[in-house]
């Protein structure tokens, strides 16, 4: 079950950036040290089907730490120490750990930690009222990504949703609650030790 969002999250550390920054979109990005939350996420098909729906927490510091737990309905996470990838699926009873420096790729999720974002996106402000502001990233290479599109959605500078059109037309929807910026986050809540009877899976 894990390999369904890796579109999203498997790439988080590749070193990539974004032409054209909107001063408000890197204004606000750049405040965001340390975040954690929770979040709900629905994948919805080009017909307007709900594929899946799922929810749990999750907590980054930057530049190279991330923890993303799926809870429910089903439990796995992703993980990076900073220097290593885990994907986790208890399920299966299986971790693949992967090296940082070896991923590569365009993933939305490095809209939020990269410090500048020109290299593969074009970035612009979408909508800004009162304290929401709304931002459209479409990637500069079309053939390299998986995704057409993200919309990133901010209130009073949390991050509030994120909105993923992929290359079949499905969507995924995440929206984030209790979100928490620059709380002080330990390395060590990003250590993972792996469970005894799991298969490793070295990349």
């Amino acid at each position: 079950m894990i390999r369904l969002f890796l579109t999203i999250t498997f790439c988080f550390f590749s070193l990539i950036s974004i032409a054209n920054d909107d001063p408000s979109f890197t204004q606000i990005v750049n405040e965001m040290k340390a975040v954690k939350g929770n979040f709900s996420q629905q994948v919805i098909d080009r017909k307007g089907n709900l594929v899946q729906k799922i929810s749990g927490d999750f907590l980054f510091k930057k530049p190279n730490f991330f923890k993303w737990n799926y809870i429910n309905p089903i439990q796995s996470q992703i993980i990076s120490d900073g220097e290593l990838l885990y994907l986790y699926d208890p399920d299966l009873k299986q971790v693949v750990i992967s090296p940082l420096k070896k991923l590569g790729g365009i993933s939305p999720a490095m809209l939020l930690v990269s410090s500048s974002a020109s290299k593969y996106f074009i970035i612009n402000s979408v909508e800004q009222t009162g304290y929401k502001n709304t931002f459209e990233a479409i990637p500069k290479n079309l053939q390299e990504a998986s995704f057409s599109k993200v919309l990133i959605h901010f209130n009073r500078g949390l991050l509030s949703e994120m909105h993923i059109i992929d290359n079949f037309d499905h969507k995924t929807q995440i929206y984030f609650d209790n979100i928490v910026n620059n709380h002080v986050i330990n390395d060590a809540s990003f250590l993972f030790n792996i469970p005894e009877g799991v298969d490793v899976i070295k990349n």
